[in-house]
């Protein structure tokens, strides 16, 4: 077996490169969503937001002079200082099914980040929990949603042989407007919860858009703060995500719960899933022809992801999350769609608990790995 040649990626060309080696990977599985190129580089961009407190390296493997992997590392100050941890995320991993290509990554990637003082390595994620994450090892037949990773079976195998350990589990729920259906019961019981918390739905004010994010993820950071994983996202981030997320947003999937003074206390936002026109965007590439089925197909989509929800800490002892559910699953249904609502984590029972009893399926696992740097 030749050798395998890993070199560390430098510059604007080298970002392309990296990028496109999941393409020639994966390039002939019909089941693979390619993902948009513009996001991937914006993303490893020096000048994505994140960068502020994020230090990354990326890396290609070679064979024969041909890639045939890639993987990169992160150290996130911020995360790492609201956790009180060392820790160095590893993502944007792809591979061949190949363990060679696989020991060489991984140890490019523990190697730079030990170096840095981290103590822990975990990942696959691009690069934290604020961003795509997670290796999917159950869930293979239910295509991938929007801003969901995406992996073969064997690259699970890859990360255990490497000794990587599982740290946590990530569920997503399937939501079929047929089968979700909420018992006359069900509903009285939420209508008393409702009204004993003096609370009303409202959706997303698009022409106030720029307040009404800030409302939105004032919320959602408060009620993620105690999270595994969780660290809050800065507003400058918050800004660069809603600039994105403002092109495929429909607004009556994005609302909010508020009490009578108006202030709000719950958000739960649900996408049209775009991967399904994706599929057919096989470049990656919006021009010059990948922007037609993206413009022309984005209002006639059947499923969503629902992508955030989450409850002040202050009212979580109310039971509002099953009320956001509700809405969410009426809206969806009302207008012919199924949904995924991905991910919770597989520690956090009660709100499982709370969806499965909403007559969701639990259709996906992703699992995140760790690997001690000490030993």
């Amino acid at each position: 077996m030749s050798a395998i040649d890993v070199r560390r990626v430098t510059g604007l060309l080298g970002r392309r490169a990296f990028v496109d080696v999941p393409f020639r990977i994966h390039g002939g599985d019909p089941d693979w969503v390619p993902p948009l190129r513009l996001s991937v580089h914006d993303r490893l961009s020096p000048r994505h937001p994140a960068m502020a407190h994020q230090e990354v390296a990326l890396w290609i493997a070679y064979r024969h002079r041909r890639p045939v992997g890639r993987v990169g590392a992160c150290i996130d100050s911020l995360f790492n200082e609201y956790q009180g941890v060392n820790w160095g995320w590893v993502g944007f991993f792809d591979s061949f099914d190949d363990p060679d290509v696989a020991a060489a990554l991984f140890e490019a990637a523990c190697r730079w980040a030990r170096e840095r003082g981290a103590e822990t390595c975990v990942g696959p994620a691009c690069f934290t929990t604020n961003d795509e994450l997670g290796l999917l090892v159950e869930g293979f037949d239910d295509p991938p949603t929007i801003l969901t990773l995406q992996n073969p079976r064997y690259y699970e195998r890859l990360w255990l042989d490497q000794g990587w350990e599982p740290a946590m589990d990530l569920f997503g729920w399937w939501f079929d407007r047929r089968s979700t259906q909420l018992s006359e019961r069900q509903r009285r019981t939420l209508d008393r919860i409702q009204r004993r918390a003096k609370v009303v739905a409202r959706q997303i004010r698009m022409d106030d858009y720029e307040a009404e994010v800030g409302r939105f993820f004032e919320v959602y950071n408060a009620a993620w703060s105690s999270n595994w994983g969780f660290a809050p996202m800065p507003e400058a981030e918050i800004r660069h995500l809603a600039r994105q997320l403002k092109q495929i947003i429909e607004p009556r999937w994005a609302f909010g719960l508020e009490t009578e003074d108006g202030t709000p206390v719950g958000v739960c936002l649900a996408l049209p899933d775009v991967n399904l026109l994706m599929r057919r965007v096989r470049s990656g590439r919006l021009f010059p022809t990948g922007w037609y089925p993206i413009l022309t197909g984005r209002k006639k989509l059947p499923r969503a992801r629902v992508w955030a929800l989450g409850v002040r800490p202050d009212y979580q002892h109310l039971a509002l999350g099953p009320l956001l559910y509700r809405e969410i699953v009426d809206r969806l249904s009302s207008d012919g769609v199924d949904a995924e609502a991905s991910w919770t984590l597989a520690t956090n029972y009660r709100i499982n608990n709370q969806i499965e009893a909403l007559g969701a399926r639990r259709s996906k696992v992703w699992r995140l790995y760790q690997k001690d740097l000490t030993g």
